[in-house]
């Protein structure tokens, strides 16, 4: 009797343990208007603010997303991976999430502004391509189970990168549909209204220009499942920003030489969620469906939650 008296007394003595899925909370696209489900060419398909407890998580400039959508692998400013998991609701819209690790990157420099990785691509033999700010270089880390711990190697340097500003390097980098890499600087200007980008193995780069849409600018890019490849731009400020814009590159018209022109998918501004986001990525869906997931970068400010959307792209 003693023995169940003093196990009632710890029941209520003690806090309740936190759910799993207690580490984020559910988001909505529209901010006044409940239900409000397409925006463009997106449908929503849910949305959430992460509040991992881990003071080493945020600033997160890219990701990938494997195994089925299962598991997002996001990139920080600061030379950290986080694996975060995903849980859906029975209609298969996102609906929480939780970090499961928290790693630093081997190789990435430690966690100072030399470690602040800014885009990711995968290479043809499955291994991550890496591009850094601040010290602007590329990196190649070969395939691995666990993503980005295998001792990196230093890729060749493409022409014109040496003219970025330490913030506006490569922010942008996509695998193609020929097995090669597109890399995009946010604001590397070549001519007006254009900026610097570039298309290669890795080894050899051949330059490129982006077309801009002012006061947009590029910060992300990912493959879509029919090799197309879908770009984010920002406008507004890191710590200010007031708008998200898609833009489509058709693969057929990604040649050398060629400027890059967009179309537009959607645009993300009030009365719309707005963040900084700067990272996308895709997976297809049960039914063939082309899904985007978007996260936004909060700059490891604490009063800046870090979000992650997810849209149906429609035809």
């Amino acid at each position: 009797m003693r023995f169940l008296l003093a196990l009632l007394l710890l029941t209520f003595v003690l806090p309740a343990a936190d759910p799993a899925w207690s580490q984020s909370r559910e988001v909505d696209l529209h901010k006044g208007i409940a239900g409000q489900n397409r925006v463009g060419r997106l449908f929503w398909r849910g949305g959430v603010e992460l509040n991992f407890r881990n003071s080493r998580f945020g600033g997160v400039s890219a990701m990938q997303v494997e195994l089925g959508g299962r598991t997002a692998y996001l990139i920080t400013d600061r030379g950290d991976l986080a694996e975060v998991t995903l849980e859906y609701d029975r209609s298969g819209n996102l609906s929480a999430a939780e970090l499961a690790e928290l790693r630093s990157v081997i190789g990435a420099g430690g966690r100072g502004t030399d470690a602040a990785m800014e885009a990711i691509a995968r290479m043809p033999d499955g291994g991550w391509l890496v591009a850094f700010e601040r010290n602007h270089r590329l990196m190649h880390f070969r395939r691995s189970k666990a993503p980005l711990q295998t001792v990196p190697r230093l890729l060749t340097t493409p022409v014109g990168l040496e003219r970025a500003s330490p913030r506006r390097g490569i922010e942008a980098a996509a695998a193609t549909d020929d097995r090669k890499v597109l890399l995009i600087g946010e604001d590397i200007p070549t001519a007006p209204g254009f900026s610097q980008a570039w298309l290669g193995d890795g080894s050899t780069w051949t330059p490129m220009t982006y077309a801009m849409f002012k006061p947009y600018r590029p910060v992300g890019a990912t493959m879509l499942p029919n090799g197309n490849i879908l770009v984010i731009e920002r406008r507004g400020s890191v710590n200010r920003p007031t708008g998200t814009r898609f833009a489509l590159i058709n693969k057929r018209l990604l040649r050398p030489g060629a400027p890059i022109q967009t179309s537009e998918v959607a645009r993300l501004e009030p009365p719309f969620v707005t963040a900084n986001f700067e990272a996308i990525a895709t997976a297809q869906g049960l039914q063939g469906q082309t899904l985007l997931y978007v996260a936004s970068d909060n700059e490891f400010s604490p009063g800046r939650p870090t979000l992650l959307l997810m849209f149906e792209l429609l035809p």
